[in-house]
């Protein structure tokens, strides 16, 4: 097994892995297995007077992980997402490796 194959198998077995860690939400109208790290966001919030934080992260009010092949293309931020029936901001995206780390906020109108 190669690398690229064994990080693939992670990635379905450990790190996604719907009896310990994931749950499912829709994301623009599909069910996305996903992994949400509240306590992350909170972490990242909290620490931000002493490091330099990304912006983006410390606005949203959820980080989640999911599959790359699993969300949709465009992931802009700036981009709203319905993430479970509701309109959010995409605050920030990065993919690695088959993984999407996106921070997404409230759509707030005033």
């Amino acid at each position: 097994m190669t690398f690229k194959e064994q990080v693939a198998a992670d990635i379905d077995n450990v790190f996604l892995n719907f009896d310990e860690f994931g749950e499912y939400h829709d994301i623009e109208g599909k069910q996305v297995l996903m992994i949400i790290d509240n306590d992350k966001l909170a972490e990242l919030k909290m620490s931000q007077k002493e490091k330099s934080q990304i912006l983006e992260l410390v606005e949203a009010d959820l980080l989640l992980y999911a599959r790359t092949a699993d969300l949709p293309k465009s992931l802009e931020p700036g981009n709203l997402i319905n993430f479970d029936g509701k309109v959010m901001i995409i605050r920030y995206s990065n993919a690695a490796m088959g993984i999407t780390e996106l921070a997404i906020a409230q759509n707030k109108m005033y």
